[in-house]
């Protein structure tokens, strides 16, 4: 069998079956795609008694349409497992896709290799729309490309953020990728088309339908090497993608809501499923970038001025007063320090600012701004 042999039964197959027909992909997990579109091609009668006879009566209408013909007309490309721009990730699937329509100048394999899926909501709240925006922000300043569905909601900001950040997206289409659907994104499904990449397993003037909507959930989850999600309600489709990217072993987040908002129920269910919690960029970056590469910055509260102090300084800081004066023995006892120990720590606060020596005793200094130097919290 050779390349171009298969690479012809896949791209006729793509228009003959849907990559949801179990039955078909039952034939070809047993006999291949050639075997499988040659049973097509005869009388429609597989091995083992499976009737393939709806795909022999479209066969005449899909030989007769030059598909490589279309993808130069459209600008587009055709690609199969083996090629170059393949992506590997999608060889993971359990039914991977019979072959990818893609169309823009991004290189799909290498847009790819760092990838997030961000995936959401349709009904979208002023929340989720704000933390996907400076999520997508935050990943592509850290290199990596932006995977969804060019759907309304969580989908389309994903995408407006990256490519107002002058980052890299992947749009994967229910229809064909000469189809903008929904209608009302065509113009941001055109900027994709022009800087990164549309995909689509829908052959060009295939129309956008519920099972397709699903299935290519998958293929977002096949590209992408992890899948965040920022709101979705209970039954959103969008945990589909969740549940792919599980499956294949990939990273799995969730963006936390409000515990009344109907669009985290769906996120929160989730991260009680194990999705990692994550709340911005850099938190992505982390679970699906390179390991000691790109690991988030430590978040932590505000930083007190008592906070770099030994215990022992800290002990004496915190029984002077700020306004009036305090007699070195008490002081003493009041910390549990000897007197040597305790004159030790006020001279050490003093050297940082954090306390003066006033004629009946010592008090608080107060704070103008500034830190305390790391002199003091050392001995």
């Amino acid at each position: 069998m050779s390349g171009d042999e298969e690479r012809r039964a896949r791209i006729l197959l793509s228009r003959l079956a849907e990559p949801y027909d179990e039955r078909v992909q039952q034939v070809v997990a047993e006999h291949g795609v050639v075997e499988t579109v040659g049973y097509a091609l005869r009388d429609g009668r597989a091995p083992g008694g499976l009737d393939l006879g709806r795909l022999a009566s479209r066969v005449s209408r899909a030989q007769a349409v030059d598909d490589e013909r279309i993808a130069r007309r459209l600008g587009a490309r055709i690609l199969v497992p083996g090629d170059p721009e393949w992506p590997d990730g999608l060889d993971q699937l359990e039914h991977p896709p019979w072959c990818l329509w893609v169309s823009g100048p991004g290189d799909l394999a290498d847009l790819a290799e760092r990838s997030v899926a961000v995936v959401g909501a349709r009904a979208s709240t002023a929340y989720g729309d704000h933390v996907t925006a400076g999520l997508c922000v935050d990943l592509v300043a850290r290199g990596f490309t932006v995977v969804s569905g060019a759907a309304f909601g969580i989908d389309a900001t994903a995408h407006r953020a990256t490519l107002s950040a002058e980052g890299s997206t992947v749009a994967v289409l229910a229809g064909g990728v000469d189809v903008p659907y929904p209608r009302a994104n065509t113009d941001l499904i055109d900027r994709i088309r022009r800087t990164g990449a549309l995909v689509s397993e829908t052959p060009p003037g295939g129309a956008p339908a519920r099972m397709r909507f699903l299935a290519r959930n998958r293929i977002i989850a096949g590209v992408a090497r992890g899948t965040v999600v920022v709101e979705a309600g209970l039954r959103s489709g969008a945990r589909s993608t969740l549940k792919h990217a599980r499956d294949l072993g990939r990273p799995v987040m969730a963006v936390p809501g409000s515990v009344e908002s109907l669009m985290s129920q769906g996120t929160h269910a989730e991260i009680r499923l194990g999705a990692e919690l994550v709340t911005d960029g850099a938190e992505v970056a982390e679970l699906v970038g390179r390991i000691g590469e790109d690991l988030a910055p430590v978040k932590q509260g505000m930083l007190r001025v008592e906070d770099s102090l030994t215990d022992e300084l800290r002990r004496v800081w915190q029984w002077l007063r700020p306004r009036s004066s305090c007699p070195v023995d008490e002081v003493m006892v009041r910390c549990g320090l000897s007197l040597r120990e305790t004159l030790a720590a006020l001279r050490a606060l003093e050297r940082d600012g954090l306390a003066e020596e006033l004629l009946d005793g010592w008090q608080r200094r107060p704070l103008r701004g500034t830190a305390p130097s790391t002199a003091g919290s050392e001995r």
